[in-house]
């Protein structure tokens, strides 16, 4: 509402307001042909005129200039001007509004009363339209053969300059302050500054002493405002052009002292007022900078004490240049436990113990005082430390303390300012998880050394164990024989138990005996070229005992060509054991175990497959843990150690290669060891072998 009121104003009544103005006075200041004065008094009409183009829209100022040209056209011309020379006087004056407002305008924008720039484009601009206004008389004199003088030029130029110094001000945007003085003390300084006026112009003082109202405007600016001291120098310019025009006061007395003639005395009338103008404008706009700085800084302190005193957590402690303590929020109150009055003008140290402040001065090389400890701590870029403050009840707490300096406006360290967290309880947590964390480390050290004993106990209780195992395998080799005599079929029978079992104990020492070497990363392989499928070959004849009394159906799948690979046949061999066991083992009778190699573009793959149970999706992640065993191997009872897919993939990552398993429950199993190539020799797989194990 407010902003359409204001719209209102300044497209509805203001404009029409003024084109009224200017139609009056374009008709009472324009002089009669063959009057004493050429020019008039004061061409205000140029004056409203720029205010009328600096109020409407930009759309409308071609029209606005046009109506400025006609109203000045027909204002000489009804005074009975001659219509070359009012047309001549109209373009010249309506050039001059135009350039005025041009230079006034910043792009888009008008001029604003803000600073120094701008009173210096008002009167650079109002100088350049009146002398337009000048070279259009001149002109006009010239193309006419009207007759002006000297005088009548200098009038024409301080006439238009001054009505556009005293009124413009009143159009332009500035800044709004609430005036030091009040209203009474305004409006009778105004009234006093136009009673002064009155006098020094008067025939009652001498003539020096008209400028002794001058200095009166410095008072309007200062403690009034802008408007307010461009009224008052309005009504002062009313008053001192009609008491000139009467005759009166020490302006008027020029005519017949110095023998000036009327448009001299105008053009001298005219250069007072700017004078005045001169004064007011400058001064006002530096209280004007002054007043809106104090307002910035009033802010940004407003803000500042907000900031500092609404921190959240944050302790903020500032200092003075004499070093006291002049800021102490809320935050620092709850962290030291002093009250604001309590601290504010003191020396800082309180806040530490002696103790604490030696400590400090130790590390920074100063004095045991704050003011050193925090200059030395900029100085030395060490702004961030845990500081151990001292409360009011004398409890201890660790705080993290940022310092940093205030500088004053020669960039010297004015003061200091200081923000500080507790980290008390962090600092212990910390503590605490470093001492659990050493904790550990002796923990772990401890299971490291109790997991190399048993490791180095477990390889000295399998080799001990091999030696007498071997004899006993030995010796059962030696009575099968019959060296040491015939034995009747249930001795034989009781041998070949005891050889089996022997061979069972035999192998879990052996893989024992793996298993220690691969924990110690002792486990080494000695590769060189071997044929993948020699190896696949000797690992499905030494299947066959396995196979004694089962029905199962064994298949060999290998490529047509040589597959040469840089291993370790024996662990290969050994890896492929361990893989066809357990595919004989947990494949009941009448399935089928096959072994295939195959050639892929980037090495070959060693495919062990079953028909067995399957493994269950749950256990599949566990399989290549130590000593595992899965639920059915339970259930079923059968023989293992849970060993074997682990020495599998220790072996298959000695060759560079890796083990993966698929399985389902109720389908099978197939288990791909990839190894990578020697050199690539892409071959379909053929089946060169095949048909039913042993039953």
């Amino acid at each position: 509402m407010r902003a359409r009121a204001v719209r209102l104003a300044r497209y509805g009544v203001l404009p029409p307001a003024l084109l009224v103005l200017t139609v009056a006075l374009a008709l009472v200041l324009v002089p009669a042909p063959g009057a004493a004065a050429q020019m008039p008094i004061a061409w205000v009409p140029a004056a409203l005129g720029v205010a009328l183009l600096l109020l409407v829209p930009t759309r409308w100022s071609a029209a606005v200039v046009a109506v400025l040209a006609g109203v000045t056209l027909l204002a000489w011309a009804e005074r009975g001007h001659g219509w070359d020379v009012s047309a001549g006087l109209a373009l010249g004056y309506a050039a001059a509004s135009t350039t005025t407002w041009q230079l006034l305008r910043r792009g888009r924008e008008q001029v604003a009363m803000q600073d120094e720039g701008d009173v210096s484009r008002l009167i650079g601009a109002a100088a350049a339209g009146s002398a337009v206004a000048t070279v259009g008389v001149s002109a006009t004199s010239t193309v006419t053969g009207l007759e002006v003088g000297t005088a009548a030029l200098v009038s024409t130029f301080c006439g238009t300059a001054a009505a556009m110094v005293v009124l413009l001000p009143l159009f332009v945007p500035h800044n709004r302050f609430r005036p030091l003085a009040g209203l009474g003390e305004r409006v009778g300084s105004a009234v006093v500054t136009l009673g002064v006026g009155a006098v020094v112009l008067s025939d009652l003082v001498p003539a020096p002493v008209v400028f002794a109202v001058m200095p009166m405007f410095a008072w309007h600016a200062f403690r009034g405002t802008l408007r307010d001291a461009s009224l008052v120098l309005v009504g002062l310019s009313v008053l001192a052009g009609l008491m000139t025009l009467l005759g009166v006061g020490p302006i008027a007395a020029l005519e017949g002292r110095w023998g000036l003639p009327p448009d001299g005395v105008n053009a001298v009338l005219q250069l007072f007022l700017l004078d005045c103008g001169l004064i007011l404008l400058p001064i006002s706009v530096v209280v004007t900078q002054q007043r809106r700085a104090a307002a910035k800084s009033a802010a940004e302190r407003a803000t500042l004490e907000r900031l500092i005193f609404s921190a959240a957590g944050s302790a903020i402690v500032a200092t003075g240049p004499d070093g006291r303590i002049s800021v102490f929020n809320p935050a620092a109150e709850e962290l030291w436990g002093y009250r604001a009055e309590q601290v504010i003008g003191e020396v800082p140290d309180v806040l530490w113990s002696d103790q604490e402040l030696r400590r400090m001065a130790e590390q920074l090389g100063t004095a045991p005082v704050v003011a050193d400890l925090w200059q030395a701590s900029v100085e030395q870029g060490r702004t961030t430390e845990l500081w151990h403050s001292r409360r009011f009840d004398g409890t201890q707490h660790v705080a993290q303390i940022v310092v940093s300096p205030v500088l004053d406006e020669h960039g010297d360290a004015a003061g200091y300012m200081l923000t500080a967290v507790d980290v008390t309880e962090r600092e212990l947590a910390q503590q605490a998880l470093l001492e659990t964390l050493e904790h550990q480390r002796a923990a772990n050290e401890r299971l490291q050394d109790l997991e190399r004993v048993k490791g180095d106990f477990v390889a000295t209780v399998s080799h001990e164990l091999r030696t007498p195992i071997t004899s006993i395998i030995g010796y059962t080799e030696v009575l099968e024989e019959g060296m040491a005599g015939e034995l009747s079929v249930d001795q034989l029978d009781v041998v070949d138990r005891v050889d089996r079992n022997s061979r069972r104990l035999l192998s879990l020492v052996e893989d024992l005996l793996t298993l220690s070497e691969i924990e110690t990363s002792r486990l080494e392989i000695e590769p060189e070229a071997v044929d993948l499928r020699d190896v696949a070959r000797c690992a499905h004849d030494e299947l066959t005992p396995a196979l004694r009394n089962r029905s199962l159906e064994v298949r060999l799948t290998l490529p047509a060509r040589p597959v040469v690979h840089d291993a370790d046949p024996a662990q290969l061999r050994r890896m492929l054991g361990k893989l066809l066991g357990n595919a004989v083992k947990f494949t009941p009778d009448g399935g089928e175990v096959s072994l295939a190699v195959r050639v892929t573009d980037d090495g070959a793959e060693l495919v062990v497959t079953d028909t067995g149970p399957g493994i269950p999706a749950s256990e599949q992640d566990r399989l290549y843990d130590r000593f595992f065993r899965s639920q059915s191997a339970t259930e079923q009872a059968v023989q293992g150690t849970g060993l074997g897919l682990t020495i599998v993939q220790a072996i298959a990552a000695l060759h560079g290669g890796h083990v993966g398993i698929r399985s389902a429950e109720g389908h099978g199993t197939e288990v791909t060891v990839w190894l990578p190539a020697r050199r690539p020799t892409p071959e379909p797989l053929l089946p060169v072998q095949g048909g039913s194990a042993g039953r």
